[in-house]
């Protein structure tokens, strides 16, 4: 009887715990300890051959566990694995990988550290690391371990697939699209080649140019979860919605819990205008497996509807400056229905908040970066002044509750009030450049990588509104980043001022930013935080898009802000000609200085 309990404490991580709970805490705690867990362990300990037998069938469990997407019970399979054969280089690997899975990024690197030393540099430690590497963003870190593998095992697929990633992800499609066409042609019966040389092609040249990848990957393995939740992807991207659904409908079915696959269905279920079901799938987004899901670290219990009247809620930020502004259109009406609202945001959001809800608690979130992942933290909630909440929910969670359908939108010109002293020191500066309308222009984002860049401009693309000056308008700068090299070429080569001035910054003061705005009589802009603060303060905008967005529901139409207008290309040859072109005519319409074109000839 003593070794049997014997045998049971040398299997169990804590035998105290029962083993859903170890697993939960190994995912969920801090790298710190994560790292005294595995430090616990006896790295001179010499396994016995039943140590070796109970240490593989729970690598075989785990690595099934895993498969399944089910981390928090894979990672207690493997560290038990690991305590009992704690120089297994495999074994490491494997905790690694979990871990990185996970968003444990700096925990995995010390794991497959260790496995490096143990392995003596085999080829999948070294691959393990790769992928780490380019986690953390470290793309020619990457790219070496990466041809490292190439070098030495160069049957394995992995190596080119996974040097074309870190290709694309530094935005040279042109050497990944090389890398896959040559590794395809020695391999032409691989499905993982064709998927991924598809999946390069869609980002690069669109889904029409991959989707003849993707059919020969699907041929070769006709229920490849991986193609058909790619190729949907592919479409979704471009905007074309009900295109993508019926693939990534199937992939849901192969891998239904896939929070990414369930992420991109959720696009696409509400870029074609169902509501009901695309929020429901939209709640995937804060799934912990997703690179970008954000951790909130309470333990406070979820509002799912009930009566709050006599409740204190937490409305918990979640994603950019522009996603909050567009998610505090529902604040007032949580508010109306609440005892008491907390309201989580950026701090430069606080006092324009705190303003537009007067009656609420607005607190600047604390946030650190652990792991490669975003984590809200909630300290400030014992503060003395702040009261104590009842219940949270996410701010894009709200619109599950709040907007079921199209007309449950409707409400007001705008929903967050500038300050009113500042908004009549920029109307008196706008004044002094003469009569007239003013009118805002914003071509590019603050944050640039190679997918986002797609739906940005140059400023001279913007030239069919050149000739508003001419006709009275004002051209002002509303740039969420400093262009001052944009202006400057701008009179250079056309003779034009685009208006700004030097005391403000529109990144960092988003309450001025919004005063400034709001002075403005017009906006043309590319989806981006200035056209989100002109439609909160209820600015008459043109938004400019290169391909449809899963928010306007598929109607062709902004749902968030009444006097917005939308004007979006049907292909990439289009952008951003065609849109420029035909929101040059509405503009001059709309601000009195032309007669009203005919929709279809602009």
């Amino acid at each position: 009887m003593a070794r049997n309990a014997a045998r049971k404490k040398s299997q169990d991580v804590s035998p105290r715990q029962d083993a859903p709970t170890v697993g939960r805490q190994i995912m969920q705690a801090e790298t710190y300890q994560i790292m005294a867990m595995l430090q616990n362990v006896d790295d001179d300990r010499k396994p016995t051959r039943s140590d070796h037998k109970r240490a593989l069938q729970h690598l075989k469990q785990g690595s099934k566990l895993a498969g399944l997407a089910k981390y928090d019970d894979a990672a207690l399979c493997f560290m038990q694995a690991h305590a009992l054969d704690p120089a297994n280089a495999d074994t490491l690997l494997v905790l690694g990988n979990n871990l990185r899975h996970a968003g444990q990024v700096q925990a995995a690197v010390h794991v497959l550290e260790k496995a490096l030393k143990a392995s003596g540099e085999d080829p999948e430690i070294i691959y393990g690391i790769g992928l780490l590497a380019q986690d953390l963003g470290m793309l020619k870190a990457a790219e070496n371990m990466f041809a490292l593998i190439m070098q030495r095992t160069p049957d394995d697929s992995r190596g080119p697939i996974a040097m074309a990633a870190a290709k694309r992800a530094g935005g040279d499609y042109e050497a990944a699209i090389d890398t896959l066409k040559f590794a395809v042609q020695g391999k032409v019966e691989d499905p993982t080649l064709w998927q991924a040389l598809a999946v390069t092609v869609a980002e690069a040249q669109g889904a029409d140019q991959a989707r003849p990848f993707f059919d020969e990957a699907l041929r070769l393995v006709p229920e490849f979860e991986i193609a058909f939740a790619n190729v949907g992807h592919a479409y979704s991207a471009e905007g074309r919605f009900a295109e993508s659904l019926p693939f990534l409908e199937k992939a849901v079915a192969l891998r239904p819990e896939d929070a990414n696959t369930r992420f991109n269905y959720a696009s696409a279920l509400l870029g074609t205008g169902d509501l009901e079901k695309g929020w429901q799938e939209y709640e995937w987004r804060l799934d912990r497996s997703r690179i970008d899901s954000v951790v909130f670290v309470h333990d406070l219990p979820r509002w799912k509807g009930e009566d709050i009247s006599d409740k204190t809620l937490l409305i918990s930020d979640e994603q950019g400056v522009g996603d909050a502004i567009i998610f505090a259109s529902a604040f007032q009406e949580v508010i109306d229905r609440a005892g008491h609202v907390i309201i989580e945001c950026d701090r430069r959001l606080v006092s324009w908040f705190q303003r537009s809800f007067p009656a609420a608690t607005v607190h600047r979130h604390v946030t650190f970066r652990s792991n490669n992942k975003i984590h809200r933290h909630y300290g400030w909630l014992k503060d003395d002044d702040v009261p104590k909440p009842d219940l949270f929910i996410p701010s894009g969670s709200i619109f599950s509750l709040l907007r079921p359908d199209l007309d449950s939108f409707r409400r007001g010109d705008s929903y967050l009030i500038p300050d009113p002293e500042r908004v009549a020191f920029w109307q008196a500066r706008f004044d002094a450049l003469g009569p007239g309308p003013k009118v805002g222009l914003c071509w590019s984002g603050g944050f640039v990588t190679p997918i986002r860049a797609k739906g940005y401009m140059s400023l001279t693309d913007f030239q069919p509104f050149f000739d508003l000056t001419e006709k009275g308008a004002h051209l002002v700068d509303v740039m969420y980043k400093d262009a001052s090299e944009d202006r400057a070429r701008l009179k250079s080569e056309f003779g034009i001022d685009l208006h700004d001035w030097d005391d403000i910054d529109r990144r960092n003061e988003l309450d001025e930013a919004a005063a400034y705005t709001a002075a403005l009589d017009f906006v043309v802009s590319i989806s981006s935080s200035p056209v989100a603060i002109a439609g909160a303060v209820g600015v008459p905008t043109v938004t400019l898009l290169h391909k449809p967005d899963r928010f306007h529901f598929g109607v062709g139409i902004e749902p968030w802000f009444p006097k917005a207008e939308i004007f979006v290309a049907t292909n990439r040859a289009e952008w951003p000609a065609v849109p420029c072109k035909a929101a040059r005519a509405a503009t001059g319409h709309r601000l009195g200085l032309e007669t009203a074109p005919e929709r279809g000839d602009a």
